[in-house]
């Protein structure tokens, strides 16, 4: 490395000292924290979540408050800053915000470390990006260590806040195993009444602004191409938005849309009877989708921005330039005259090798240091 950022990697053996992790986070749907959580308890450490956090709940982990958990607190790991202070008013926010802070304070004043996991560089709707900002300032200060999943996320923090020391390179762990995955390609096919030889391309996940769905919609319209088909399936975050796009996919030829939470046993009749899932995102710092994708086996059409670049190399999707007008109508294209079952194949071969257990060690080895290392 040429000293910008640290990157640090463990084996086993290197966790001893750790004894009990509390994460800090709102998200429910997304299965990555109680993934590393269960991840972590298999090698013997405590590990809790908590969904948010104050000085009144640090201090009930010291006393008699919160006697499920055994002995002290040794890190706490933040995941999704954002979420513990979200709110429509500023001032409602700003109280929130303080009341994470000086949780924060209070858990340091003790042996406590601070680890934080940096999901987005800055929140994707910002409300009041000033006060992003500062937050992000201070958590990236006050942290005793930043971890990212990728080396461009690491740069991206040290070119825009400075940070270049106990920054540490562990990747996002595969859902293989969170999600059923029991039905047949043709089994899915038939479930959403999708014709057998069409080729699938696939939008699945929360249904936002910053993901560039408009943009796709547009784009395949263009193809002009009866045996192609697009699916767009989520939770809608802002109505407003979701009436945009339903005026804008109504009637439209090989699109279908549905604009509601996917229960976790329904993705696998989206994801098995696609060909392709398609990430068109205008701005990225790590992306769960395409990490879902790989563990149905699925590769992935993305931008060359931030993650994506490392995650579909090698084979494992195609990238296009954000930058060119007709990049994304391009790799539409290139999906149906490339072999998208070997890309597959090589998606579900690296989410094998990024399983969480496989990764614990490493998250184990940076509570590790941190707690080692002087104040």
């Amino acid at each position: 490395m040429d000293g910008r950022y640290t990157v640090k990697a463990y084996g086993r053996g290197a966790w001893e000292p750790v004894s009990h992790v509390v994460q800090i986070s709102k998200v429910r749907m997304n299965p990555y924290v109680r993934l590393l959580q269960q991840a972590l308890c298999e090698l013997g450490i405590e590990c809790s979540v908590a969904d948010g956090l104050s000085p009144r709940l640090v201090r009930s982990w010291r006393g008699e408050a919160a006697p499920s958990l055994r002995g002290p607190v040794d890190v706490l790991h933040l995941h999704w800053l954002e979420l513990l202070y979200a709110s429509p008013h500023l001032g409602r926010s700003l109280r929130l915000l303080v009341t994470v802070l000086l949780g924060l304070g209070w858990a340091k004043s003790g042996r406590c470390k601070v680890v934080y996991t940096v999901h987005n560089l800055s929140p994707h709707e910002q409300t009041f990006p000033i006060l992003d900002r500062v937050a992000n300032r201070a958590l990236f200060s006050l942290a005793d260590a930043l971890h990212v999943h990728d080396e461009e996320a690491a740069l991206d923090v040290a070119r825009n806040y400075g940070r270049r020391e106990r920054i540490y390179v562990i990747p996002h762990g595969s859902y293989l195993g969170a999600y059923p995955n029991q039905c047949t390609r043709q089994e899915a096919r038939e479930r959403l009444g999708l014709p057998r030889r069409a080729f699938v391309y696939l939008v699945l996940g929360q249904i936002r602004r910053y993901k560039g769905i408009k943009d796709l919609v547009a784009v395949f319209g263009q193809l002009a191409d009866e045996m192609s088909q697009l699916l767009i399936a989520g939770n809608v975050h802002d109505p407003q938005y979701g009436a945009e796009l339903a005026r804008l996919t109504q009637g439209k030829q090989g699109i279908r849309t549905w604009f509601e939470y996917v229960p976790d046993n329904d993705v696998q009749y989206f994801m098995n009877a696609c060909d392709v899932c398609v990430l068109p995102y205008r701005d990225v710092t790590t992306s769960g989708a395409a990490v879902l994708a790989f563990s149905f086996g699925k590769p992935i059409i993305a931008p060359a921005l931030s993650g994506f670049n490392e995650l579909a190399a090698n084979g494992r999707g195609i990238i296009y330039s954000p930058e060119d007008n007709d990049g994304l109508r391009g790799a539409l294209h290139q999906a149906r005259s490339e072999g998208m079952a070997e890309a597959g194949r090589k998606a579900l071969i690296w989410a094998r090798e990024h399983q969480w257990r496989a990764l614990a060690p490493r998250f184990a080895g940076m509570y590790r240091d941190v707690l080692q290392a002087g104040s």
